[in-house]
């Protein structure tokens, strides 16, 4: 982790004493922040985050790990398909999605159908 509090503290002219007073921490604890040798929570970094005006990416270095500003795409089908939907032009997008949600309603028409009831494969497949 690439804890920014310092740089951050710094920033706004805050002693560690005074941040540990905003954020209802003790002194010692900030101290250990900065030195790594502890993190904070997550509420804390939330609370962190307000005094700095800042976000939890940038707070915690994430920024440069993902210097495009996108996470990383989830393996399998599912990543293949966010992948590709990065790489299409904005007219592009927009009929993925409307594919995608037009699959979905499908899918549930399937599912909240009794036994035998539910759309035939042709009736699927011309939809």
């Amino acid at each position: 982790m690439n804890l920014r509090l310092r740089e951050r503290r710094e920033a706004l002219g805050l002693n560690q004493k005074e941040l540990a007073q905003k954020v209802g921490k003790s002194f010692r604890t900030i101290q250990s922040w900065e030195r790594e040798e502890s993190y904070p929570n997550a509420e804390l970094v939330g609370a962190l985050c307000e005094v700095f005006k800042t976000d939890p990416n940038d707070l915690l270095g994430w920024y440069e790990e993902h210097p495009e500003g996108k996470p990383t795409a989830p393996a399998g089908a599912e990543g293949e398909l966010i992948t590709c939907y990065r790489q299409s032009t904005e007219k592009r997008r927009s009929k993925i999605l409307e594919t995608a949600r037009d699959q979905a309603e499908l899918s549930k028409a399937q599912v909240a159908a009794p036994e035998g009831e539910g759309l035939e494969a042709d009736q699927v497949r011309s939809a």
